[in-house]
């Protein structure tokens, strides 16, 4: 396997589709993500989280510690009009 981007075509994805509870996968996350990784991806979702309740990027950036260019990254995200992570927000929300 080449060390390029991820293709979206390992067998990580469908073995994340196999975890069925919020432990079951935060422990296949710890088993797989390295500290900083897993806690990298908890804050963009947290991010993500708050700029769709509209808090600014000052609160953001007091609340997790993140600099405003990733508060940005996640907001360009969220920006798409295909954005996986906002459809999945909104999902949760319900």
């Amino acid at each position: 396997m080449t060390k390029d981007h991820p293709t979206g075509e390992s067998g990580l994805y469908q073995a994340l589709l196999t975890l069925k509870t919020p432990e079951e996968v935060y422990r296949f996350l710890q088993d797989v993500c390295s500290y900083s990784e897993l806690s990298a991806m908890e804050q963009r979702f947290d991010i993500a989280e708050m700029l769709l309740d509209k808090q600014i990027y000052v609160n953001i950036m007091e609340k997790t510690g993140a600099s405003s260019a990733i508060i940005s990254r996640v907001n360009r995200v969220l920006a798409n009009e295909d954005s996986s992570l906002r459809r999945v927000l909104a999902e949760t929300a319900k």
